[in-house]
């Protein structure tokens, strides 16, 4: 029987994901196959179902694992951990996923415009009492499985009709791009845990207690308008996240290039060789 050292300053959950991880390693389960289920590898290790929950998303979160709802958890085909760049906008980190290999698209679920945008709202896309607002609300699935729901809003005086395109199952900054020559290049986030509603539990067919990761970003343009304003809840057990931090007075003084500055050329390098 795997033995838990209670002295160690790993939790006991990290201990039990690494000797899973080992015996991953050994082909104690191979590639397609369930693995024990929760209540086998809680009497195994002699902790609590939690404990092997919170294991068990560690290695779902480095995609060795995926869960299959009502049937249990089995290792991955395809292992390699979603990451999500918080140093890039949202249309650089989807392009980034593209260019690892998965493959994500997005369906869809509500669009309209608010005629009468809260005043939050009304700050962060910087725009007047009388102006109004689009919204769309999409599904995000990533190698046919949801895996976040991305709501977002704009001045709808800065993307007239977005409500009413055909193309917003596609890339939406590729439409941005293409449709309304709007191109971000920086964006502020913030990211916070939250409890899933019942919206985001339909949506992403979870259950309510795997914690969702909300990333709030708001993207500007060259010009420092706010183009973009959104919030993309994340399955917890299904992301990582990503960030590099700069010393700000040795980049003043070297002119150190950021990953969004770098992410943003490229971007609009691809779009010039790209056939018109």
């Amino acid at each position: 029987m795997p033995t838990i050292n209670r002295d160690s300053p790993l939790p006991v959950y990290f201990q039990i994901a690494l000797d899973v991880r080992r015996r991953l390693r050994a082909g104690e389960w191979t590639t397609g196959q369930r693995i024990a289920p929760e209540l086998a590898l809680a009497r195994e290790y002699d902790v609590s179902r939690v404990t092997i929950r919170q294991a068990l998303a560690e290695l779902v979160k480095d995609d060795l694992l995926e869960r299959h709802r009502g049937s249990g958890t089995y290792v991955r085909h395809h292992q390699r951990p979603l990451v999500y760049d918080l140093n890039f906008t949202v249309g650089a980190v989807a392009a980034r996923l593209r260019e690892s290999g998965f493959e994500n698209r997005a369906e869809v679920m509500e669009v309209g415009v608010i005629n009468e945008p809260a005043p939050e709202l009304r700050h962060r896309l910087g725009i007047g009492d009388d102006a109004a607002a689009v919204f769309m609300v999409r599904r995000v699935i990533i190698n046919d499985e949801p895996a976040a729901v991305y709501r977002s809003w704009f001045s709808a005086a800065l993307v007239p009709g977005l409500e009413r395109s055909t193309r917003l199952d596609e890339s939406l900054s590729v439409v941005l791009a293409e449709d309304y020559g709007l191109i971000p290049v920086r964006s502020e986030n913030e990211l916070e845990v939250v409890r899933s509603t019942r919206e985001e539990v339909a949506l992403l067919g979870t259950s309510g207690d795997v914690p969702l990761l909300v990333v709030t970003a708001t993207n500007f343009l060259r010009d420092d308008r706010p183009l973009e304003y959104s919030q993309i809840v994340w399955l917890g057990d299904r992301v990582r996240f990503h960030v590099t931090a700069y010393d700000a007075e040795a980049t003043a003084r070297h002119d150190v290039r950021t990953p969004a500055a770098a992410a943003s050329k490229r971007a609009r390098e691809r779009r010039a060789r790209s056939p018109q």
